[in-house]
């Protein structure tokens, strides 16, 4: 037995979508797991198919409700917002996806998170002990983390002295 033997693997090719049908179950198979924007839909099915196809049936899906734009950037919101990311990073996903600033605002309105307490809620989860006032390097650390989530500045700022606010007091 040799166990240093070479094996010429191809990577995996997906099959072509040829027809009507097979672009509607490839839609249909993506869909069922969780909602996509039209835009990752077509990349990830252009490759596979003519576009002019895959354009007739992802029309007919947005026809008949099996894909919106407008639920998937309430669903990207939600997901966003609790995994503790600020509105600019929400933003920033939006339209890496392909979701127009108009629909995600919306979505934003929609969903009425409290942006500052979110800051706060994700600053109490990362730093445990209250900022030291003298230690300027660590209040800078505190908030380049809040800022590179999409925390704005005012809301950073808050979230630092609520937080230690409320545990000074405990």
């Amino acid at each position: 037995m040799t166990f240093n033997k070479k094996v010429d693997k191809k990577p995996y090719q997906p099959k072509p979508l040829e027809n009507e049908s097979d672009v509607r179950n490839a839609l249909l198979n993506l869909l069922s797991r969780r909602d996509y924007s039209v835009k990752e839909l077509t990349e990830k099915l252009s490759p596979r198919c003519d576009e002019a196809l895959l354009y007739k049936v992802l029309d007919a899906f947005i026809e008949a409700g099996y894909q919106s734009d407008e639920r998937f950037a309430g669903a990207l919101v939600r997901n966003r917002a609790s995994q503790g990311y600020g509105k600019m990073r929400v933003l920033q996903d939006a339209r890496r996806k392909g979701i127009s600033d108009i629909l995600i605002q919306a979505a934003i309105q929609e969903e009425a998170i409290d942006w500052f307490e979110l800051a706060v809620t994700a600053y109490q989860k990362k730093f445990k002990e209250p900022l030291d006032r003298q230690d300027r390097k660590s209040a800078d650390k505190r908030m380049r983390f809040l800022v590179q989530r999409g925390f704005s500045f005012d809301e950073a700022k808050y979230a630092i002295y609520e937080a230690d606010e409320n545990t000074s007091a405990l």
